[in-house]
């Protein structure tokens, strides 16, 4: 009787590692079986949110107020129309860049311009000399 536990003992210790192969390869197919459970019931969620969302969408309907129809006569561009705004913002441009230059710059004209911004009187100046036309 001894004998006989002590060989069963053996027989276990001589089978403990398959084992644990086989509860190794047990707990890999439960934790992939998990896995796959995980991936399935988020998308039964989404599944379900898109159809919760469709459902509420189902109401929203469109209604056309005024059907689509052909002009009574031909569309023209306003050609006087584009000239005068074409015109009124050239004018316009051009006198704003003209009064922006102006602003900007800041340099002497004459005797007095100089005499006003430095606060002294010119002693001397240099006369501009023009060329005569050949």
């Amino acid at each position: 009787r001894v004998k006989a536990q002590i060989s069963k003992y053996r027989e276990r210790i001589e089978n403990t590692p398959l084992r644990e192969l086989a509860m190794a390869n047990l707990s890999r197919d439960h934790q992939n079986t998990k896995d796959l459970y995980q991936t399935l019931l988020k998308k039964s969620e989404e599944a379900q949110q898109a159809e919760n969302l469709e459902r509420r969408q189902k109401g929203e309907q469109f209604k056309i107020i005024d059907a689509a129809r052909l002009p009574e006569k031909p569309f023209r561009p306003d050609i006087l129309k584009i000239l005068l705004i074409g015109l009124t913002l050239g004018l316009a441009s051009g006198f704003g860049l003209a009064f922006f230059r102006e602003q900007m710059d800041h340099s002497f004209r004459d005797a007095e311009d100089l005499e006003a911004t430095v606060g002294f009187k010119v002693l001397a100046n240099i006369p501009k000399i023009e060329k005569k036309a050949a």
